[in-house]
């Protein structure tokens, strides 16, 4: 078993149109921690354990400075707390889609940020167990 890279690298992103389809078509687990709400589905073994895909949509930050910001805090969130999640679904030898959508009205303080995604994989984990 290799180690969990500290990086969040091209692998990682979700962008396969089938893939994200699927996330959002329902049917799949969704929770909320906000100022996030996530959705994440099971899939079969890939390059890498977790695929993650961010939304932060222009009817909720209607600046796109702001826009990207929540992207650019919900990435370092994200890579900063990947890793029991990783190590869980590379010893099950699957891996799994997440979609972030942002679901707050105005812009939001890294450290909101980091406790919902923190929250959010927490969960997560606890339900692939």
């Amino acid at each position: 078993m290799e180690t969990v890279p500290k990086t969040f690298c091209k692998a990682e992103r979700l962008n396969k149109k089938l893939i994200i389809d699927k996330l959002f078509a329902g049917g799949n687990a969704s929770m909320s921690a906000f100022p996030l709400r996530a959705l994440y589905m099971p899939m079969p073994k890939g390059e890498v354990p977790v695929s993650i895909f961010i939304s932060v949509p222009k009817r909720r930050l209607h600046n796109a400075t702001d826009r990207n910001r929540m992207k650019r805090q919900i990435r370092e969130a994200y890579r900063c707390s990947k890793y029991k999640l990783w190590k869980i679904m590379e010893e099950k030898e699957s891996s799994m889609a997440i979609a972030f959508i942002c679901i707050a009205d105005k812009p939001c303080t890294t450290d909101n940020i980091r406790r919902s995604v923190y929250k959010i994989l927490r969960r997560i984990e606890e339900k692939t167990k």
